[in-house]
């Protein structure tokens, strides 16, 4: 017999998962570390996480734009005025604020993402980025929602690392 959950519903699951993991391990991190500042240009812990809060609703409601087949074409670059703001100014973010903000983003874009059918999400739409051109729905569940949080937590364990590494020198 056929497994009965959709792609859609997997990567409700592989969303939430990932998410619970960074948000777990981020509430164990030492104060200082979640405004540490690595390098010159190089993102915070909270910088990843306010843009993880400001992305999930993002692309989910781009997915479903693309599952409707309305409006314009979908998609942003790195210099949308959203995007930006979500990452400037973060030393003033409260964690707990802002890893209760993500988890109600994660909570409905995984809804959203179970009502979806594997047809649902092969609609296809065209992008405004042109080096993605024509995608389908699947694409921006997959790559800009659920590989997108993953590359973060990537990069917020790199951070951690990189803090260790930094206070361990003599």
């Amino acid at each position: 017999m056929p497994d009965p959950q959709t792609r859609a519903m997997a990567a409700a699951e592989r969303l939430s998962t990932i998410t619970d993991e960074i948000l777990t391990e981020v509430q164990q991190l030492p104060a200082e570390l979640i405004h540490w500042v690595p390098a010159e240009g190089v993102w915070t812990v909270m910088d990843n996480l306010s843009h993880i809060r400001e992305f999930v609703p993002f692309w989910t409601g781009e997915a479903l734009r693309i599952v409707s087949r309305s409006g314009p074409a979908w998609g942003r670059d790195h210099t949308d005025t959203g995007r930006l703001a979500a990452v400037t100014n973060t030393a003033g973010h409260r964690l707990e604020a802002v890893v209760a903000d993500i988890r109600e983003a994660v909570r409905r874009s995984a809804e959203t993402l179970r009502s979806l059918s594997d047809e649902d999400l092969a609609a296809e739409g065209m992008s405004k980025n042109p080096r993605w051109g024509l995608k389908p729905a699947s694409f921006v569940v997959d790559d800009l929602l659920v590989h997108h949080v993953a590359k973060h937590q990537g990069q917020i364990r790199r951070n951690v690392s990189q803090f260790n590494e930094a206070r361990a020198k003599p």
